[in-house]
């Protein structure tokens, strides 16, 4: 059903789906912790992910190769980086951070030319721009504090972005040897949640604020968001350029702030930055769609 959609419209409704979680995961890191509540997707995922594929064809064979871009995606991916995003956020804050973490546009950019010989036309170039200038807009915060902080803190969360940016890449190579997505999500989920267990006992905030079932029912109604994020997405990869797909996935920080305003317009207000962040963006999308 998804080989009838259009990449870049598949990377779009990806972006839809995965908006839909991240504010689910909004309320429910208000009851559970952050360790613990990645765990706990990436379990759920990789469950999901099994099923779908116990009902599915299949494929004849399993390269060892392909299994192992598909765990180097969860360790890098679902793992590795978001600790690190975690940590920047600590250190230097939630508004940096986030805006650091938009170089992943021209990280991936730069991986989809090296390593899978893309073309980056005009087109392309000046709307990823567009995009990541967009993105920023929508999330600086003039407000934020201004304390100095060291040069060396602001790298962790453009390292996160690197490492993110490399599972792109990894997808790609894995999906090339198995093309099976199911596979792919259960392998990557399923090793970043055994990465996460194995170190839940050293992590500072423990398992949970308090075993919260609202909690986790809200978490396994995210996680279902993302499972569905992570098939369009992936099947975007698959079949899609990544100089393409990831800016328009990258969208969905925009959705975020519509759902957000739309829900809780009390707390969530639209000012002309925002507005003209999420104009930015919606040009620039239609930039690297058009790819001329």
């Amino acid at each position: 059903m998804l080989e009838a959609l259009h990449p870049n419209l598949l990377s779009f409704i990806a972006a839809i789906f995965v908006a839909v979680s991240q504010v689910m995961v909004r309320l429910a890191l208000n009851r559970l912790s952050p360790a613990f509540t990645t765990m706990m997707m990436n379990i759920i995922s990789a469950i999901l992910a099994i099923g779908l594929y116990a009902v599915g064809d299949g494929v004849r064979t399993w390269p060892l190769a392909a299994l192992f871009w598909f765990v180097l995606v969860g360790v890098f991916g679902n793992s590795v980086s978001r600790y690190l995003v975690h940590l920047g956020v600590k250190i230097i804050g939630l508004s940096r951070t986030q805006v650091l973490l938009q170089t992943v546009l021209i990280w991936s950019s730069l991986q989809g030319v090296l390593f899978l010989g893309e073309q980056i036309t005009v087109g392309i170039a000046v709307g990823t721009l567009a995009i990541m200038c967009g993105a920023i807009l929508l999330i600086y915060d003039r407000k934020a504090d201004e304390a100095t902080i060291p040069l060396r803190y602001y790298f962790v969360p453009v390292f996160a972005s690197f490492l993110l940016s490399l599972t792109f890449v990894f997808r790609k190579f894995g999906l090339d040897m198995l093309p099976s997505t199911s596979m792919g999500i259960a392998v990557s989920t399923g090793s970043a949640a055994l990465l996460l267990a194995a170190f839940m006992p050293f992590a500072k905030e423990g398992g949970t604020r308090r075993w919260d079932p609202r909690g986790l029912f809200i978490v396994l109604l995210g996680t279902m968001f993302q499972f569905m994020s992570a098939l369009f997405f992936w099947s975007a990869v698959q079949r899609g350029k990544v100089v393409q797909v990831i800016p328009i996935n990258r969208l969905s920080l925009l959705i975020v702030i519509l759902l957000s305003w739309l829900f809780m317009q009390k707390q969530e207000a639209v000012t002309w930055r925002i507005a003209l962040g999420g104009a930015i963006s919606v040009v620039g999308a239609y930039a690297v769609v058009w790819g001329k």
